[in-house]
């Protein structure tokens, strides 16, 4: 490790040690009661901590990214920032707002809503601290502490963490977190306000792009293939507040505003390219310079909320807005010469003649109406329109492009409840999302994409008897589909249409077991004048038409603290490239079906009044190794066998 990172995490990692000193009182438990499984109520995405559950991710419901779409909220309130600044010191975790469960939620989103929970602070006193092996090697400590300053009145969390990080690929990264995070309460409201950094750096992945109807070879994993100076370096400082006020009866008033600075400091594209398949390719390595970035954006949402013995009403009135600028591109490629997939190829670092960076810039205000009613348990509605107004401004070399768009967008929902044991629900929802960006393998990945209009139809029934719910429902979600084309640049190639079902399960048949399983099966198309033309295949890129997850959490009955676990997952074919070929009889490149199996225990005991928590994960016991699809041809090595050790201690 250079000078450069090795001093300040020197400092890093001591400051992380001191907050060890406050774990001095015993409390309640904080981390180690951590399990996903245990609080989840559907199988559609649960994250708690360093567990995620669920056949949706935070970066895919029904087949699009709420992520890139950016509807991501912070408690509820709508927030504009990059992953980097949602850290584990700063949320404790995570929910998917899909279907029924965004029917009570204001201003739903066709492409779901990923709405992240702040780290509690309560009245008690809490110091947390939590160390293992990441799954692939490595190793980390994190810390966090709930301090009551005034029990009642104001509390802060207050949280470290360091992680050495290995990857399927073999390389390296590293990162540290930290965040504070004080709550003031007073009558008739709160104020919680935040900040957070985080240094990321480490080895790029390396992209393998085949170019033909073929996928890159298999390579062992843990052998690091790419060069040792492709070692980049992120810091993040992301910062904000919410605010509740009731300021009369029946009315309250919430807020929050944020603000994210980013800065790329070095980023280096590790690109195969022309990988045969005996896995010799030419080895492309792009370096771009200093890229800073800033995120503000926040929300008001003033709601009025009166309540009868038969009806509860929620009229909600709300302000949102953002304005991103970031700096992209700017990037000099370099030809290292014949490479070979898997083996490394060691080259001195040259010298990059860097270009004009690209500087887009993004402003948008949304006003919006919201009602959600309900009448007693029979009834629920949630209605509401947003007018938007969005610009997008890019200038490279100094010539300025825009693209704009107002809106008018609007969301119904309807559920019924019948019978106790039976919901039905039916829902339309009209959003303008942000589009993701070009691969980095594309020709113009520098460049910025327009907003999308994005429509979803959506209807089902919910099943509840007992500890048992099931859901099942039907969806529909078109938006225009961006690819690359037969010239690998990024562009619209037609529509995007996505149907398809969903299942959630959640039981106990039995005690100390339960199950959640859930079930997506899809038919994504594509639709347009592209696919008549041959331009575009018909199924889009990254596309698959099922994923299925069996989650299984056993506590043992004989064994205190003893629990079992076991994660069944499937994905189907995973569409990898955007047009056909003619070898492959018309039909598009594929990454082959994979099931993965995962096995788990954990073991929870006391040492005195301090409860601790121990747990083993091995994942992907049969090593499928699996691609990921980055773009048309494009892969990643995504994973492989892997093991994890956790312990946890709440002081």
């Amino acid at each position: 490790m250079n000078d450069e990172r090795s001093h300040p995490f020197r400092i890093y990692l001591v400051c992380a040690a001191s907050l060890l000193a406050f774990a001095a009182t015993p409390a309640r438990a904080q981390r180690s009661d951590e399990n996903a499984v245990a609080i989840a109520s559907d199988a559609f995405g649960v994250t708690v901590g360093d567990e995620r559950i669920g056949v949706y991710a935070t970066d895919n419901v029904r087949g699009f990214s709420p992520i890139t779409a950016g509807n991501r909220r912070i408690e509820g309130l709508y927030v504009d920032t990059p992953s980097v600044a949602l850290t584990n010191r700063l949320v404790s975790g995570s929910t998917i707002r899909v279907g029924l469960a965004a029917l009570s939620y204001p201003f739903p989103a066709p492409s779901g809503i990923v709405d992240y929970r702040l780290r509690p602070a309560g009245d008690a006193f809490v110091a947390s601290v939590v160390a293992g092996r990441p799954y692939y090697g490595g190793g980390y400590v994190e810390v966090d502490a709930q301090i009551p300053i005034v029990p009642g009145k104001l509390n802060v969390e207050a949280g470290a963490g360091y992680t050495s990080n290995e990857y399927a690929d073999g390389r390296v990264t590293h990162e540290f977190t930290a965040a504070l995070i004080p709550r003031l309460h007073f009558d008739g409201g709160s104020l919680t306000a935040f900040y957070t950094f985080s240094e990321y750096g480490g080895a790029s992945g390396s992209l393998m792009v085949t170019p033909g109807p073929f996928l890159p070879p298999d390579f062992k994993p843990g052998r690091f293939e790419g060069q040792s100076w492709t070692d980049r370096l992120q810091r993040t400082h992301h910062y904000g507040a919410i605010g509740h006020f009731d300021l009369a009866t029946d009315w309250r008033l919430s807020a929050g505003a944020f603000e994210t600075r980013s800065t790329r400091y070095r980023t280096y594209i590790d690109l195969f390219l022309d990988v045969q398949r005996d896995g010799s390719a030419r080895n492309v390595v792009i370096s771009e310079p200093e890229l800073p970035g800033r995120w503000t954006s926040g929300e008001a949402r003033l709601v009025w909320s009166p309540k009868t013995m038969s009806f509860a009403h929620e009229l909600a009135l709300s302000l949102r807005g953002r304005d991103r600028s970031i700096e992209q591109g700017g990037g000099a490629s370099v030809v290292l010469g014949p490479a070979r997939v898997g083996v490394p190829n060691p080259a001195p670092e040259p010298d990059f003649v860097f270009q004009p960076t690209t500087r887009n810039t993004v402003r948008q205000w949304s006003a919006g109406l919201s009602y959600i009613g309900r009448w007693r348990r029979f009834a629920e509605l949630n209605a509401g329109i947003q007018t938007t107004h969005y610009r997008q401004d890019v200038a490279r070399n100094g010539v300025p492009g825009r693209t704009k768009a107002d809106e008018l967008l609007y969301s119904v929902s309807l559920a019924l409840r019948p019978l106790d044991w039976l919901t039905v629900y039916a829902g339309h929802s009209v959003g303008l999302e942000e589009t993701a960006p070009p691969p980095q393998s594309a020709a113009n990945r520098d460049d910025a994409p327009p907003a999308s209009r994005t429509r979803q139809w959506d209807a089902g029934i919910r099943l509840s008897f007992g500890e048992t719910r099931i859901v099942a429902g039907l969806f529909e979600t078109t938006r225009p589909y961006f690819a690359t084309d037969a010239a690998n640049v990024y562009g619209v190639l037609g529509e995007r249409r996505n149907r398809g079902v969903e299942l959630s399960v959640v039981a106990q048949p039995v005690k100390g077991l339960r199950v959640i399983g859930g079930l997506i099966y899809y038919d994504p198309k594509v639709i347009g004048e592209a696919v008549a033309l041959g331009r575009a295949g018909p199924r889009p890129l990254a596309s698959t038409p099922i994923n299925a997850r069996l989650d299984l959490d056993y506590a043992v009955p004989f064994a205190e603290g003893l629990s079992l676990q076991m994660t069944l997952a499937h994905t189907g074919d995973t569409i990898a490239s955007t047009q056909g070929y003619a070898a492959l009889g018309g039909d598009q490149l594929r990454v082959p079906a994979v099931t993965t199996i995962d096995m788990g225990v954990r073991y929870r005991w006391r040492i005195g009044d301090i409860p601790v928590s121990a747990r083993l994960n091995l994942q992907d016991i049969t090593d499928q190794r699996t691609l990921r699809v980055s773009g048309s041809n494009s892969f990643f090595l995504n994973s492989s066998r892997r093991m994890s050790l956790q312990l946890s201690a709440d002081f």
